[in-house]
């Protein structure tokens, strides 16, 4: 049952209420599996400075093209529909989120720099529980799975209140609940069905801290979960031996400490490192032209 405090937060936090239209066509793209090469170039086109920045990121070293890709259609060719449209969708909600949390205590840089990791995290888990197709769904997710902690900042500044997070933030929802009486996956989900999120975002955004509520799309939470954990650990030089739930997500996803040390360089990058690295197309995930 839907939460009035909630929808009337969601419905007023200003630049929150409302996505670019740019970003809310991509979502529309992301809905559709079958989205044609004709129809990726339509939204693009209509916003170069979006395009700027996918091209830049095409470019990266880490995708490894062979000549210099110039035009959206380029992009689509090299990588793929469902990269190009990923990376898009990465680079729009930036502005968004790219903010500080004075709720929390948490600087811009430490909120994007986390959800950015944990999108990568999320990609990188999807494809060693076997689920490589949904590696950009993963990562897309990943990326929005606490936009909630946007609505309940600007709550908590509103009424003077903080919550302090402890060493690392697995906690932190319990603490919402106890301050507020609902938390950021709650928040995060009404905010995602405001925007028009894809059922499987809006799920991983509200389930995230528990997979066995998660439903049809129980493949994206589990991933995005794990990625969420995993990113907390690099970005707080957890001990995995030392939490319980670290461990067992290490475990379940037979992560050894070679794969651990291996993942914090691989987050160690910047924006542009880590966006390309974690949407780089495979076969079994790139849309037909």
């Amino acid at each position: 049952m839907n939460n009035p405090v909630l929808l009337d937060l969601v419905s007023a936090t200003g630049d929150l209420a409302t996505l670019p239209t740019t970003v809310v066509r991509l979502l529309d793209l992301l809905k559709d599996s079958t989205c044609s090469a004709s129809k990726v170039v339509k939204v693009m086109e209509r916003d170069p400075a979006m395009t700027a920045n996918v091209l830049k990121l095409s470019n990266s070293a880490f995708y490894g093209a062979r000549r210099e890709i110039s035009s959206v259609r380029d992009a689509l060719v090299m990588l793929g529909n469902r990269s190009v449209v990923t990376l898009a969708f990465a680079t729009g909600m930036a502005p968004i989120m790219r903010r500080d949390l004075l709720g929390y205590g948490i600087t811009r840089e430490r909120f994007w720099g986390h959800s950015l990791k944990a999108a990568t995290a999320s990609a990188i888990a999807a494809e060693r529980l076997g689920l490589g197709e949904l590696r950009c769904e993963a990562f897309t997710a990943g990326l929005v799975h606490d936009i909630g902690m946007l609505v309940v900042d600007t709550h908590l500044v509103a009424q003077n209140q903080q919550i302090g997070l402890s060493d690392h933030t697995f906690g932190v929802s319990e603490q919402e609940r106890k301050a507020l009486g609902f938390d950021h996956t709650e928040a995060g989900a009404m905010l995602g069905e405001h925007w028009g999120f894809p059922d499987s975002l809006v799920a991983a955004i509200r389930n995230h801290h528990d997979v066995a509520l998660a439903g049809p799309h129980r493949d994206v939470v589990r991933a995005v979960s794990a990625g969420n954990i995993l990113a907390q650990v690099v970005d707080d030089d957890i001990d995995p031996n030392a939490d319980e739930l670290v461990s067992n997500t290490l475990a379940a996803l037979a992560f050894d400490q070679e794969f651990l040390a291996q993942l914090r360089l691989d987050l160690a990058t910047n924006l542009e490192e880590t966006l390309a690295r974690a949407t780089r197309p495979s076969p079994s995930s790139a849309w037909t032209s």
